[in-house]
């Protein structure tokens, strides 16, 4: 008997690598972002554009894990999975519920995470334990991770850039956003527009082809910042007197923020009613990202997709906006004008920036109300209840526990 061969295989069998995870018991502490209502927001619309896209535009160069070409083969050969950029919760069910849904249309998953406070390098942390269960899923790409950053340091030269751009260009942008976007006087919005300007930037040089951008914002009327919301609108206010159609839509859909003369140099913000206050933003936002769209060389056409709202506050009037854009680059065939060329080459019609500005005003009318869809239709909430509960008992929460408190009211110590 070969005694260091005996050794060896006892010790291999025994002595591991690295000791095993904790197994925790099931939680049974639920927030805000637990409620039924974030099911509905993952499913019918991040879930749901993110599916739209991988079955249509994004197929053709999206890698397949059955392709013959990469099975049973080394993860470094993965060079096209759909590329993600989240801004996880500690226990990544965001992702957990996009893999869900993308991975019977068989491509590949790699996801780069920004957590303040965890990253999935510091051992025993909730991310830690939660990123080697996402990235042990089949299709997901084992060197996704969660950075122990904020989203907003991407601003600077600093390494939540470098990782940005290691793990890009994105299909998919997530910000589901601790903060708000929308101009108050507690907390300067700056950081957050600053670090939205550096991606589009590395976005539109890098992705050649349409993107997902989700926003998450929390808005409070009654806090609003009024020499910030008007640096906001400056877009807008710029199309007053340039584009009717534009100002008539509007006029429709804030009649107080427009001046009487329709030409006036900043917008109405006295007075206004909480709901125009919170239609302004949305218009304002998605006109800012369509500026700096239009800036861009090549141009990209900016269009507000299926977006929601629900309630937070009722007695400060806040609401959270979950907004989807779809990010499109205007890259034109070379036509040959002169007829020198008798190949026929179309030339290619983009939307022009008064066209897009028309259908977001028409977007924002259309944001449509999660908290009463959910009460006019039970069937529909049961349902979502089910999705909910299987997405949180998949990451270590106690189902029964999570029904209960959802048939309780879904009551939390946060808004």
């Amino acid at each position: 008997m070969n005694v260091s061969t005996e050794g060896s295989d006892i010790a291999e069998g025994i002595i591991q690598e690295k000791l095993p995870e904790h197994i925790a018991p099931p939680r049974a502490e639920f927030l805000p972002w637990h409620k039924v209502r974030k099911q509905y927001i993952r499913r019918h619309q991040w879930n749901e554009l993110t599916k739209r896209n991988v079955k249509d535009t994004w197929r053709v160069d999206l890698q397949k894990p059955s392709s013959t070409a990469v099975q049973g083969r080394s993860t470094m050969l993965v060079t096209n999975p759909l590329r993600c950029l989240v801004i996880p919760g500690n226990h990544l069910l965001d992702v957990r519920s996009m893999w869900a849904e993308i991975s019977p249309l068989d491509c590949f998953i790699r996801y780069l995470g920004f957590n303040e406070g965890q990253g999935s390098e510091e051992v025993g942390t909730d991310v830690h334990v939660a990123n080697n269960a996402v990235t042990s899923l089949g299709g997901v790409v084992p060197d996704s991770q969660v950075v122990k950053d904020r989203f907003e340091a991407i601003a600077g030269n600093t390494v939540a850039y470098r990782s940005l751009r290691r793990y890009g260009p994105y299909h998919v942008v997530n910000l589901d956003l601790c903060g708000s976007m929308f101009p108050n006087t507690a907390k300067s919005v700056d950081p957050y527009y600053s670090a939205l300007n550096r991606l589009l930037e590395y976005q539109f040089e890098a992705q050649k082809t349409l993107w997902l951008l989700f926003i998450t914002t929390v808005v409070e009327p009654a806090v609003v910042d009024k020499e910030s919301m008007q640096t906001l609108c400056k877009p807008i206010r710029e199309n007053f007197a340039a584009h009717v159609d534009f100002l008539e839509k509007l006029k429709a859909l804030c009649p107080d923020a427009v001046p009487e003369s329709g030409k006036g140099g900043s917008v109405n913000l006295d007075g206004l009613a909480d709901e125009e206050l919170i239609r302004l933003f949305g218009v304002a936002l998605g006109k800012w990202l369509l500026r700096l769209g239009q800036a861009a060389s090549p141009k990209w056409t900016v269009a507000m997709r299926r977006s929601y709202r629900y309630s937070t506050n009722v007695e400060k009037g806040a609401v959270m906006l979950s907004l989807a854009f779809e990010m499109t680059p205007n890259f034109a065939p070379p036509v040959d004008a002169t007829g020198m060329s008798k190949l026929r080459i179309t030339a290619k019609q983009f939307p022009s920036e008064l066209d897009s500005a028309v259908k977001l005003a028409e977007s924002v009318a259309n944001i449509a109300d999660v908290d009463g869809k959910l009460s006019e239709n039970a069937e529909m909430k049961a349902a979502l209840l089910q999705e909910a509960a299987n997405l949180l008992e998949s990451a270590g929460f106690d189902r029964d526990a999570y029904i209960k408190w959802v048939d309780g009211g879904e009551l939390t110590a946060r808004a």
